[in-house]
């Protein structure tokens, strides 16, 4: 019984873990491809009695073209892209103080770990700013000094309109 329950949580981390390494595949070299990314090349792998012949043989040639220098005969994989998109648009991050450039990697910087920190740390320091103007007590008395100075702009504007 501990046998079975063993390999039954081995199994399901090892598809667990699969799962993780398809997602890291597709985002880092399907979803931005550069001009440093190697093309990707997709495998059936859902039939074990096939192996060699659906997995072994075509990466073994796909791998024996790459040394040689010359084009595999198999297709790599293309995600699907949207012609709308602008790849040379300019985008300024000022909570990052970072220049993107193209709508896809911008959409990409948007969602990243980074931006998300800053755009939090930011939020942070902003509601403490007003915590902290919302906790300080202004006396009745500086009150009324306020109202009777009025405001600087006010002030400059009864300057302008005298001279």
């Amino acid at each position: 019984k501990l046998q079975k329950t063993g390999i039954e949580s081995l199994k399901q981390v090892t598809k667990r873990y699969a799962r993780k390494q398809n997602r890291w595949v597709k985002n880092r070299f399907l979803n931005r491809p550069g001009p440093s990314v190697p093309p990707v090349y997709g495998l059936e792998v859902s039939d074990v009695s096939k192996w060699e012949e659906s997995v072994l043989e075509p990466a073994l040639e796909i791998v024996q073209s790459f040394i040689q220098g010359h084009k595999p005969l198999a297709a790599p994989v293309k995600m699907p892209c949207n012609e709308m998109e602008n790849k040379r648009s300019y985008h300024m991050c000022d909570l990052c103080d970072r220049i993107i450039i193209g709508d896809r990697e911008w959409a990409a910087h948007i969602k990243s770990k980074s931006h998300l920190h800053q755009l939090k740390k930011r939020r942070r320091l902003d509601s403490d700013a007003v915590t902290a103007i919302e906790n300080q007590s202004i006396s009745p008395d500086c009150d009324k000094e306020l109202k009777e100075k009025g405001s600087p702009e006010q002030n400059e504007k009864e300057l302008k309109s005298s001279v």
